[in-house]
């Protein structure tokens, strides 16, 4: 049985993203043995005989971690020292372990992997490249320079694992043009939770005219869908835009004084971070989807796939990406930064009444988690198999 530990130092108070838990499940059932280095204690998890969506919940180790909300500048210093928590670690991991695996190529996600290849070889190291880090998207430019910068030192970093999971054509072409190794490549792709997906029932608890999903962040548009919001509301006084998801506290604070200073209060909800079935019954008691990110590192936007994949009408800018998933008018395009478009057409749909988007619902089950799960564990045969 292969003994991967999955590195996830930086793991939030939120706990392990379904999505990851969802592949990690799919891995564990193809005779994985899966281990968990959270900084400061390294854990055994069985998914095989679990729901893994109350996963957080059955492992006391995970309810103990960090549950303050972080500004940016204080979620630098905890991943730092999470990272020198596990710096002791290192001679374990390789000693006990055949894989050390990181879900992400984020800096704070690769510094142990990396270490750990530079103290041995033997150990084989696999991550995930599913995103890149433009300097010059919106917000503050302090803090731009340095998400670039950890991204410039994480290029190099990377280049020492064994196997990276690419997670778009796009993203395949960033790394060449960068001089990786294409040996090393395995393209893979995104996916959403298919099997809770099909599971979702609309709520009627929730009026939803409108909703967003992601983080709030300038560079997701959240500025630009205020404006449409002005524009509907003036023919819909009630019409109802929701927010699912978090942000820093500094974001968050100056977005809803936006609100107020555009009259919106009484159009906005704010729902707060939600997961598993409960995000998809949301989805489902939406009547459309707005998702107009400006940002050139959005790669996949998977929150727009899981809300096209639920029939939704869907909203978004001409992202360069995006012509590569939806090939069959699965989402209604503007190019970017033309948010009056963006209320025309919504207007349009509202007019019209018609809110089921039946070429959106034909991609549920095109990206799935066991699809990618199968590649990479491919790919981990093979690397283990040449030790």
């Amino acid at each position: 049985m292969r003994k991967i530990i999955i590195n996830v130092v930086t793991i939030g108070h939120n706990g392990i993203p379904m999505p990851w838990l969802d592949k990690f499940q799919r891995l564990q059932s193809r005779s994985c043995e899966l281990f968990i280095n959270g900084g400061k204690f390294i854990e055994k998890i069985d998914l095989a005989h679990k729901d893994i969506y109350r996963f957080n919940e059955s492992f006391p180790a995970f309810q103990k971690i960090e549950e303050r909300k972080f500004s940016k500048w204080s979620f630098m210093a905890h991943c730092l020292s999470r990272n020198m928590l596990s710096l002791p670690k290192i001679k374990r991991i390789v000693k006990n372990f055949d894989v050390i695996y990181s879900p992400s190529s984020v800096l704070d996600l690769i510094l142990i992997p990396f270490l750990a290849k530079l103290y041995s070889r033997k150990i084989k190291w696999v991550t995930v490249f599913d995103n890149i880090v433009p300097f010059s998207d919106p917000g503050n430019k302090v803090i731009r320079f340095l998400g670039w910068l950890f991204f410039q030192i994480s290029l190099i970093f990377v280049k020492k694992a064994d196997t990276i999971f690419v997670s778009t054509p796009g993203l395949m072409d960033f790394l060449l043009k960068k001089g990786f190794d294409e040996k090393k490549l395995v393209q893979t792709n995104f996916a959403i939770e298919v099997e809770m997906a099909k599971k979702a029932m609309p709520d009627k608890k929730y009026n939803i005219d409108a909703l967003f999903m992601g983080r709030i962040n300038e560079t997701k548009g959240i500025y630009d869908m205020l404006k449409v919001l002005a524009i509907v509301k003036k023919k819909y006084p009630n019409f109802q835009l929701a927010i699912m998801g978090e942000g820093d506290d500094t974001t968050k604070n100056k977005f809803k004084t936006k609100i107020l200073e555009m009259s919106l209060r009484d159009n906005v909800q704010f729902l707060g971070f939600r997961q598993g079935l409960e995000k998809y019954n949301i989805i489902n008691s939406a009547k459309c989807f707005w998702f107009l990110s400006v940002s050139k590192s959005e790669s996949f936007g998977i929150a727009l796939l899981e809300a096209v994949s639920l029939g939704l009408p869907a909203f978004a800018y001409d992202l360069p990406q995006f012509p590569r998933i939806y090939q069959n008018g699965e989402i209604d395009i503007s190019p970017k930064g033309n948010w009056g478009l963006v209320a025309e057409k919504v207007l349009k749909l509202f007019e019209r009444g018609d809110f089921i988007n039946e070429k959106g619902k034909l991609l549920l089950g095109k990206y799935s988690w066991e699809n990618i799960a199968k590649i990479e564990y491919g790919a981990i045969e093979g690397l283990i198999s040449k030790k």
